[in-house]
């Protein structure tokens, strides 16, 4: 019979065994797309691309029924009667072609039942329209039993009139009657809600808005915070859009990262959030505004970006699993410089 002390030792070696093959588990990560006013589908590819050269993850995606995306004709100036009867006549035709085609989709949303369940979190690029009741509930379900979700860049635009989702994102791009206007305190790192008599920049509304596109230092405000760990104080961020008065409730939004909104990019020369997580019954909620690409630019920078790339992994690991084995990449970028490689070509560390 074996000794108590063998059985203690073989006991701890079953555990570690069993600690090591759950960690080279592949976490199972959803992405849901589709109905964006963003380059969506390169969105996808990009993130799904990070997602996979890291090796941690298996990435399906699951896209939203299209949308009647034809524009509506332009109208004319006041007082052109050629004009208005031209309007009238392609206006008409227009509808025509937007009912045929809601009778032609009449019974794609009833179809479309991502099953959430199945996987341990979830990244959000999707911007459309409001989901039906069955599908919010689906999703909110998940979240509250522990489920992971990351929200990148134009998701957290998504949704403004439910409730749940605005209480996972603590804050997004809203109009100037929503909620309140969040910023980052510069003393203390935290998230703090901002009276229109205290903005500094008192020009252009107070709805969420953004400047060009720029490079801009990214600053951390919890280092201690798993998916911090490793990455320097600050980094210089390649060329994306800054979010500025973001709006929500600072009351429950913990703040990773901000940065600095400079009026000559167009700023509210104020600390805005970057990086954000949110504790949503037992799931874990990340949102980060980084990631802008649309459909007419040919540069993948603020994807590409290894500090957005890192940020989008660990945070998805973390928000599956409350852990980070994920090491910092090399290439990350420094204080003074940026740093764009491709996903596949970009080294991590093991």
């Amino acid at each position: 019979m074996k000794s108590p002390l063998l059985r203690t030792l073989f006991a701890s070696v079953l555990t570690a065994l069993a600690a090591v093959a759950s960690a080279a588990d592949p976490i199972k990560v959803l992405i849901i797309d589709g109905r964006n006013n963003h380059d969506w589908v390169r969105t996808t590819e990009s993130c799904k691309a990070t997602l996979e050269a890291t090796g941690r993850f298996k990435v399906d995606v699951s896209t939203a029924p299209a949308a009647f995306a034809k524009p509506q004709p332009a109208k004319p100036k006041a007082g052109d009667a050629e004009g208005k009867k031209a309007y009238d006549e392609a206006f008409k035709a227009w509808k025509k072609e937007e009912s045929d085609f809601n009778k032609a989709h009449a019974g794609d949303w009833d179809k479309w039942s991502p099953k959430f369940s199945a996987y341990a979190v979830i990244v959000n690029n999707y911007n459309g329209p409001e989901w039906g009741a069955a599908m919010k509930d689906a999703f909110t379900d998940f979240v509250v039993k522990g489920g992971g979700l990351v929200n990148v860049h134009a998701a957290n635009n998504s949704f403004t009139g439910w409730d749940n989702f605005n209480e996972m994102i603590c804050c997004g791009w809203r109009g100037a009657t929503f909620g309140q206007r969040i910023a980052v305190n510069d003393a203390t790192g935290k998230a703090v809600a901002v009276a229109e008599a205290d903005e500094k920049i008192k020009t252009k509304g107070f709805g969420s808005g953004h400047g060009p596109k720029h490079a801009f230092t990214l600053k951390a405000r919890d280092a201690a915070h798993a998916v911090m760990q490793g990455i320097p104080t600050e980094w210089l961020h390649a060329s994306d859009e800054l979010y500025h008065r973001m709006r929500g409730s600072p009351d429950h939004m913990e703040v990773l990262e901000s940065s600095f909104s400079s009026e000559k990019f167009g700023g509210t020369e104020m600390h805005e959030p970057m990086v954000w997580w949110a504790k949503f019954g037992e799931g874990r909620v990340v949102t980060t505004s980084m990631g802008h690409l649309m459909a007419a630019d040919k540069s993948f920078d603020a994807l590409h970006c290894v500090g957005f790339q890192t940020i989008l992994a660990r945070s998805t690991e973390w928000a599956a699993t409350g852990k980070v084995t994920i090491a910092i990449p090399e290439g990350f970028p420094t204080k003074d410089q940026t740093s764009v490689i491709e996903p596949s070509k970009v080294i991590w560390k093991k």
